[in-house]
């Protein structure tokens, strides 16, 4: 399914909501979709019908001990090419390569590369002053990146970081060095090492979540 499979006409932007909202929140039915849309089960399903015609989304009945099934409603893998992948089949080849040749050049290369991400963000999440203000910056600039990242100070002072779409994911699955310098740039720019990944896509995880924190005392 190509990355302009959506449909070209006026609900676009709606459709295209609704794949967000599926891909962070996981399968939902019509009431909670129009819930988080504000529009009627009528205006939802409209729209589901278009997706599940154009393979985006697929749906299944789910049944319940009390009151009447359930539809509820989820993203194909089709719908996973809607969403910024930056390494391809080609670069998954050339890595091989590398490894197969000079294997340090592959951990080379994402080192490098985090260290690049960190020199061009980190002055900007780094001039925050306070851990709160630095994650939700970082948070911004991943979500811009594609990563749909979102952000939440949790009860003890931690802070929980979701990335719930990998633009290295495909890479990461073979190089998991890709994964644990995405660790070290977080740790980087965030100015703590108290960040610790505790869900991966690429092990199987519904998102990247990452534990922040907290605040140390000066």
């Amino acid at each position: 399914m190509p990355t302009d499979a959506l449909p070209s006409h006026g609900d676009t932007s709606t459709r295209r909501e609704i794949i967000n909202i599926l891909r962070v929140s996981g399968p939902l039915t019509v009431s909670e979709l129009g819930e988080r849309l504000g529009i009627t089960h009528v205006a939802v399903r409209r729209h589901l019908t278009s997706l599940e015609r154009d393979g985006l989304i697929t749906s299944v009945q789910e049944r319940h001990p009390m009151g009447r099934p359930t539809r509820v409603y989820s993203l194909t893998e089709a719908a996973d090419e809607l969403f910024p992948k930056k390494y391809g089949a080609l670069t998954l080849e050339l890595l091989e390569f590398l490894s197969q040749t000079q294997s340090e050049l592959v951990d080379q290369f994402f080192r490098t590369r985090g260290q690049r991400l960190a020199e061009q963000y980190g002055p900007e999440v780094s001039a925050c002053p306070t851990l709160a203000e630095r994650v939700k910056r970082l948070t911004q600039i991943q979500a811009a990146n594609g990563y749909l990242a979102t952000s939440e100070e949790g009860a003890d002072g931690t802070f929980i970081l979701r990335e719930f779409n990998c633009p290295i994911s495909q890479v990461s699955r073979y190089y998991p060095h890709a994964c644990e310098h995405e660790l070290t740039f977080i740790r980087t720019v965030l100015g703590t090492d108290q960040v610790q990944r505790v869900e991966c896509i690429s092990q199987g995880g519904t998102c990247c979540r990452y534990i922040v924190g907290p605040e140390e005392a000066k």
